[in-house]
């Protein structure tokens, strides 16, 4: 640090972070090796990797609560930390029932939008397909992440998404391996 201060370190790329020690790999210390390269936008890195299918997903929505939401975020927001030099890349609209809401959870206080959606079962909320599609249409999201549990066995969700005009992506299997899967008898 006190080199950097000083002015008297070597320039390094904004991607490049100082090597302390030698390593298996042989680079010695003070060196700086290239560890990941930052994209500016997420449609630049979809562009850069060949991404040609027009879909940019750079809005969420979470139709899951819980620990499944916290761990959706945490990571969805720690690659955008690692490829885009910033966590809020990607926007996250939240369903949160009354019952979420009382409890405060963590998963709420995460996302960008907060949409209140009906308590009870997860009929109501969390499994029910309508509702989820018309939710991601009204908040313009490019993507759907239902996790585990409620809609996201469901493969009418993916389907739905899939036939929306525009198409939402559905961040999960598609409808038709759902299917193959649910038929204990047709998935051996």
């Amino acid at each position: 640090n006190f080199l950097r201060l000083s002015g008297m370190a070597p320039k390094m790329a904004e991607n490049e972070i100082p090597i302390v020690a030698e390593g298996k790999s042989g680079v010695k210390r003070g060196s700086s090796q290239n560890i990941h390269r930052r994209f500016p936008t997420v449609a630049s890195y979809v562009s850069e990797l060949g991404g040609d299918k027009g879909i940019v997903i750079e809005k969420v929505l979470i139709a899951n609560n819980g620990v499944a939401a916290i761990k959706a975020i945490r990571s969805i927001r720690r690659w955008a930390y690692d490829v885009f030099g910033d966590e809020r890349k990607v926007k996250f609209v939240v369903m949160a029932t009354p019952e979420d809401l009382r409890s405060n959870a963590e998963y709420i206080r995460m996302g960008d939008v907060i949409v209140d959606v009906p308590g009870g079962s997860n009929n109501h909320n969390y499994a029910n397909v309508t509702l989820i599609v018309e939710l991601a249409r009204l908040h313009g999201v490019h993507a759907v992440w239902a996790g585990w549990g409620h809609a996201s066995e469901n493969p009418i969700l993916p389907d739905t998404l899939a036939n929306s005009n525009p198409p939402i992506k559905f961040i999960g299997p598609a409808g038709p391996p759902m299917r193959a899967l649910g038929d204990k008898i047709g998935s051996t």
